[in-house]
């Protein structure tokens, strides 16, 4: 049987047209002071800027127990990350209308 299958792993898109959502993974890397961090927005704000959960390591933001997501939690203009050094970001967003997952790089 001859069947050709078209499996696409990752989708992307640039961190220009990224729209914030609830629940997006933003992973911070840094090139001179080698800054990481994981955060997930868990607020959008009115006045345009994202409340974030931020820690050091993946496993360590998504085991916060809830007492401790005050002491973790910060404000991040999207702009910020937008118009930062090419790099710097990668968010990753969960595409309701196509059903996948977009990574924005």
């Amino acid at each position: 049987m001859d069947r050709e299958v078209d499996i696409q792993l990752v989708q992307y898109r640039p961190v220009q047209d990224w729209k914030p959502c609830l629940g997006d993974i933003i992973i911070r890397h840094g090139w001179i002071q080698r800054t990481k961090w994981f955060a997930v927005v868990n607020a959008l704000n009115q006045d345009g800027s994202l409340g974030i959960v931020k820690d050091g390591m993946i496993r360590l933001l998504v085991n916060t127990p809830p007492d401790a997501i005050k002491r973790k939690s910060e404000n991040i203009e999207p702009g910020q990350i937008k118009e930062s050094v090419a790099g710097s970001y990668a968010i990753m967003q969960h595409d309701a209308a196509a059903d996948k997952v977009i990574w924005y790089v």
